[in-house]
């Protein structure tokens, strides 16, 4: 592939899309809806030989979990992209106006960031999601994702074309394309194109893009996550929020690795234990875990580090809140970490020391999810702090710049 023909072309779609009105982006989206809906079939397809491709080649389980895109996950696709029509349009919104003292009305309108670079692994729809938030922000996207799913990926890329023509936009403003690694090391390094970098994967993907790239890089790193069990649980609330923060989707990057619990009550953790280990998970316990229960194996240092991503989880007992917030802030990613409490003070407590992009009280970390928290879904779920932290939606995928207001102002010498 022609890379600097790539991100040119993107760069101009950029310029149009950024000036569409909402209703053209809506009608894409509307599109590429019915696409899904009528290419259901050759879409599934198109995934069944990629993963048939994936297993022959050793792909991992939690990689092929990733990968599938079945009729179930078509259609919640679809439901996300008319959510995100229902979405306000945050391109051209004002906020902030006051009138200076000097008269001049100063404000902050909200403005695409011009084109962004998608790099990702397995996830189909990421290819649906990425495309869709970046449209309505009004930026122009180039998605580069794994060799895992490139049949898919081309399926759909075919099918945003469409959408997009059918709209009267250019075709280029969503380009999926299937790129060497020097290729894309090559994008990385064209800032006069691309005006921003997210990868999301593995911890390898990451490092080695942060490490290339000359392009602001926003990081979907890690989710080492945690349920911490307080003095003040309710133990029914406990077991059921542990439960579901690891078993629901023990592959994605907000369930649950570790678990703390407080030594006041510890005569409960068997209860918890037993649960777990009878939906087959692995735990790595603490020394005083490991006392209460013997079948639970011994944690190293290094688990307390680790994102599983899989039926593992390690448990700590720890003496109260204070060492459960400064254990999640000194092994977590800043990622997604909950407190089960009926005790406001800890609660609150919890929600301003622990230092993660999402904190939650007694709720599952399944939450931390862009169509939960009103977003429609997600283009990714940023560990950094600068610009975006947490899920990413449609405002996190624009800046903004001044607008000033004079009426006939000139600044004296």
């Amino acid at each position: 592939m022609d890379v600097r023909m790539t991100a040119q072309k993107a760069k101009t779609a950029s310029r149009r899309i950024a000036v569409a009105t909402t209703e053209q982006k809506n009608s894409v989206l509307v599109k590429m809806a019915e696409l899904l809906k009528k290419k259901k079939k050759e879409l599934v397809n198109a995934n069944r030989k990629d993963r048939e491709a994936g297993r022959k080649s050793g792909l991992s389980q939690n990689l092929l979990n990733r990968l599938v895109f079945d009729g179930k996950r078509i259609e919640s696709r679809i439901s996300s992209l008319l959510k995100i029509i229902d979405l306000p349009d945050p391109v051209g919104q004002v906020g902030e106006l006051e009138r200076r003292p000097n008269g001049l009305m100063v404000g902050r309108m909200r403005v695409p960031l011009g084109v962004i670079l998608m790099i990702y692994e397995a996830r189909p729809h990421v290819t649906v999601n990425a495309g869709a938030f970046a449209l309505k922000s009004g930026n122009g996207i180039i998605l580069k994702g794994g060799k895992e799913a490139v049949r898919c990926n081309a399926f759909l890329g075919n099918l945003w074309a469409e959408a997009l023509s059918y709209a009267g936009l250019p075709e280029d403003a969503v380009q999926c394309i299937s790129a060497s690694h020097e290729e894309v090391t090559e994008l990385l390094r064209l800032p006069e194109y691309i005006d921003l970098v997210i990868p999301r994967g593995g911890k390898g993907l990451i490092k080695s893009v942060v490490e290339q790239s000359i392009i602001p890089v926003i990081k979907h790193f890690e989710g080492i996550c945690h349920v911490y069990v307080d003095d003040d649980a309710d133990m029914s609330k406990a077991r059921r929020i542990v439960l579901n923060s690891k078993l629901l989707m023990p592959e994605v990057c907000n369930a649950a690795e570790t678990m703390l619990i407080s030594e006041k009550r510890a005569g409960d953790l068997p209860k918890i234990i037993r649960a777990l280990s009878k939906e087959g998970v692995e735990i790595r316990g603490c020394a005083k875990t490991r006392k209460i229960s013997r079948s639970v194996k011994a944690a190293t240092e290094e688990d307390w580090r680790t994102e599983y991503l899989d039926k593992v989880i390690s448990v700590k007992v720890v003496d109260g809140l204070g060492e459960a917030i400064d254990h999640i802030n000194t092994y977590g990613s800043g990622h997604t970490d909950t407190v089960v409490t009926e005790n406001y003070t800890h609660a609150n407590r919890f929600l301003r020391e622990v230092d993660s992009g999402v904190v939650l009280v007694n709720a599952s970390t399944m939450f931390d999810d862009g169509e939960e928290l009103g977003m429609g879904a997600e283009i990714g779920i940023s560990t950094d702090k600068l610009h975006a932290r947490g899920p990413m939606g449609l405002k996190e995928l624009t800046t903004y710049k001044f607008i000033v207001m004079g009426e006939d102002h000139i600044k004296e010498a």
